[in-house]
């Protein structure tokens, strides 16, 4: 019986070893992606040793380029490559910036990776359970106004206020899908407790406008992916008179949004910089070069070096203001990959949706999560942002893999 390369350096004992170990170090990295950069990033690079120890890379690529969701990362990646042979940046700048994007990857090799269920239960239980602990965590950090990491609110102890949101977010969803599980009634009611907590630290402790904004929308779309969508009027019902209780009772979502108000209203006559104000000029300066080049852009990695000389040219005070970033995602691609690009990004978004629909039991909630990213990459470029882009990818790839036709070790030698 003659092996193929990629059985050449394991047997099926160790390829079943080393995948299982890859899929528990995902679980690992999603955890660590939105509380530890340096936990995430040395997770992220054992992922890829023991996938390559297991022997089977070549046969999960495979398996990841059969799902439609994988031939729309690399159409999408592809046309990011033509991207990088118009700009007129160097290469160096070029190869960062599709460094940026290494998280579609990261979704298309877990595509072909995650393939069993019981390890997609895997990675929902202990995400779940995991952002459980830090939610209490964070509650008397709050309660005692302890700041535990410079630069933070008090009970922010994760990356920053935006990313801790958005895990409490992703959380959040794989919630509202447990509690329609066949559990015992003890874990019914900590699962219900899951919800209160993830609740009250997204609108009460975090002060990230987005997640404020991603909630009710992710949720809509989860309600409606497990009661059909006949039943969406009812479910913006309960969304909305959800959302207003929080929004009378929370007096840090109040003050965040009359701040979000003032500054969006003075931004023009403003002296200093505020966080609203200059997404405002951001968006408009973008707006404007992009009617320029609407159809390719100006190419990858052009962003930087032509909105800041555009935006200097226009402005010497805080307005003129240089940036890498629109704190737009759909703005981003469209200044540097054209309306052709954008188009193909929507693209990919739609075929995640589609597959996480229909890959029953957890797919619907990388789909929620994924509607969640997409509400906040409005006000910033949480595709490419590193904590909520991994955890992003890593929910795509481990929960939207299909089962495979066969197991890995029983493909023909």
């Amino acid at each position: 019986m003659a092996l193929r390369p990629e059985n050449m350096f394991a047997s099926p004992l160790t390829s079943q070893t080393s995948l299982n170990i890859c899929r528990g170090i995902t679980i690992v990295a999603v955890i660590a992606a939105p509380i530890s950069t340096a936990i995430a990033s040395i997770a992220s690079v054992a992922l890829l040793v023991f996938w390559l120890l297991s022997g089977q890379a070549l046969q999960t690529l495979k398996l990841s380029w059969q799902q439609p969701l994988g031939k729309m990362i690399l159409l999408f990646i592809a046309w990011l490559l033509i991207g990088t042979l118009y700009a007129d940046t160097d290469w160096h700048s070029r190869l960062e910036t599709l460094s940026s994007w290494k998280k579609l990857l990261y979704v298309f090799l877990l595509l072909g990776v995650f393939q069993q269920s019981q390890w997609q239960k895997r990675f929902v239980y202990s995400y779940f359970i995991a952002m459980v602990v830090a939610g209490i965590i964070a509650i008397p950090l709050w309660v005692l106004d302890l700041i535990v990491r410079d630069g933070r609110e008090a009970g922010i102890f994760m990356t920053n206020h935006a990313t801790q949101s958005t895990a409490f977010v992703a959380a959040l969803l794989c919630a509202i899908f447990l509690v329609q599980e066949p559990l015992a009634p003890r874990q019914k009611y900590a699962v219900w407790a899951g919800i209160a907590i993830f609740l009250f630290n997204i609108f009460f402790i975090s002060t990230g406008r987005s997640g404020y904004l991603a909630v009710p929308i992710a949720a809509i779309f989860a309600f409606g992916s497990i009661y059909g969508y006949s039943k969406l009027p009812q479910i913006i019902g309960i969304a909305a008179i959800v959302l207003v209780a929080f929004g009378l009772s929370s007096s840090t979502l109040q003050e965040r949004f009359r701040l979000a108000w003032d500054e969006q209203a003075s931004y023009q006559s403003s002296k200093d910089l505020t966080s609203v104000g200059i997404r405002v000029v951001f968006y408009k300066n973008t707006l404007e070069l992009i009617e320029k080049a609407p159809w390719f852009g100006y190419g990858t990695s052009s962003f930087k070096p032509t909105y800041s000389n555009y935006a200097l040219a226009k402005s010497q005070g805080w307005q003129g203001t240089s940036t890498s970033d629109p704190h737009n995602q759909y703005l981003f691609i469209w200044l540097e990959n054209g309306l052709i690009g954008l188009l193909l990004f929507f693209a990919y978004i739609y075929v995640a949706l589609r597959q996480g629909i229909n890959n029953k039991p957890y797919g619907p909630i990388a789909a929620s999560f994924l509607v969640a990213i997409c509400a906040s990459s409005l006000f910033n470029s949480h595709f490419k942002t590193f904590a909520e882009g991994y955890l992003l990818a890593f929910f795509l790839g481990a929960l939207l893999s299909r089962s495979a036709d066969s197991t890995l070790s029983q493909a023909d030698a």
